[in-house]
């Protein structure tokens, strides 16, 4: 018969087994919380052979990508001081915007694979011409917004996404995705958007931008609507799209597209481009 507790449950196991489950836990919990992403070592193999042009980061999307307010300001700003410790060096040994290839006006345009009203089908078309033009070593992928017009994802959304992602890593190109911010009145379908570009990332060990997720934690009480994102309901917004503070991200929906994009790319650069 088993003896039970005061409690009227069951006796314990004998404490030295459950001090020996317990480190055993801790031990598991530990190891999973420092073991680096799958993608550092997936996104290796990706950049091998790579014969391309060094530090051209390319920029494939639609109107929030085309925009003149992303990624240029990596061309003339320096991010380092909004850098806290986090155990990669700051910059390399010159700074960043000697590094970055493909941030000025060159970068923008449908020969580099990014504009106005694109779905990822006209990605499709783009891309090859823009690999083969610029021979990028990254590439941040942005896509979805226009693609969900219509209330709902495509039923081919995934498959051509997926597709994109193929055209990149055959070229020996790093694609970055991002997901889509969040949409006035389509939530849903931006969810559902989301939800198999996050699906793409982790089946195929690839770098994420969660930026949908980082508007709606930078966003006081959840007012994204007319802060991060502009009036027409689409957009993020301006501002001081160079200043990172902690401030201005909740003010500033590119300047946080930015940050997030840069801080993903130094990621990237110091853990898979240079990594010895």
């Amino acid at each position: 018969m088993r003896k039970h507790n005061r409690w009227g449950g069951h006796s314990c196991l004998p404490l030295s087994l459950c001090l020996l489950s317990f480190f055993m836990i801790s031990k598991v919990t530990r190891a999973a919380e420092t073991d680096p992403p799958k993608w550092i070592e997936a996104m290796k193999k990706v950049h091998e052979g790579f014969t391309g042009t060094k530090g051209y980061v390319a920029q494939f999307g639609d109107s929030i990508t085309y925009s003149m307010a992303f990624w240029k300001p990596m061309t003339w700003s320096d991010p380092t001081p909004f850098l806290k410790d986090d155990n990669l060096p700051k910059e390399p040994n010159k700074p960043w915007k000697q590094i970055i290839q493909g941030a000025d006006d060159k970068g923008k345009g449908p020969d580099a694979a990014n504009y106005s009203g694109w779905r990822v089908t006209d990605l499709l078309k783009a891309v090859p011409k823009a690999l083969e033009k610029n021979k990028p070593e990254v590439a941040l992928i942005m896509i979805g917004t226009n693609d969900i017009s219509a209330g709902k994802v495509p039923a081919d959304y995934q498959a051509n996404l997926e597709k994109l992602i193929t055209l990149c890593t055959d070229a020996h190109c790093i694609p970055i995705l991002s997901t889509i911010p969040p949409k006035r009145g389509q939530q849903e379908a931006v969810e559902a958007a989301n939800k198999i570009i996050k699906t793409i990332a982790e089946k195929q060990n690839l770098p994420l931008i969660d930026f949908y997720a980082e508007i709606l934690n930078h966003a006081e009480n959840q007012t994204w609507d007319g802060t991060l994102i502009s009036n027409d309901g689409v957009h993020p917004t301006g501002g001081k799209t160079q200043d990172y503070s902690e401030e201005n991200l909740k003010k500033s929906g590119y300047a946080l597209r930015n940050w997030l994009s840069f801080l993903k790319y130094r990621e990237v650069y110091f853990k898979v481009l240079t990594a010895k």
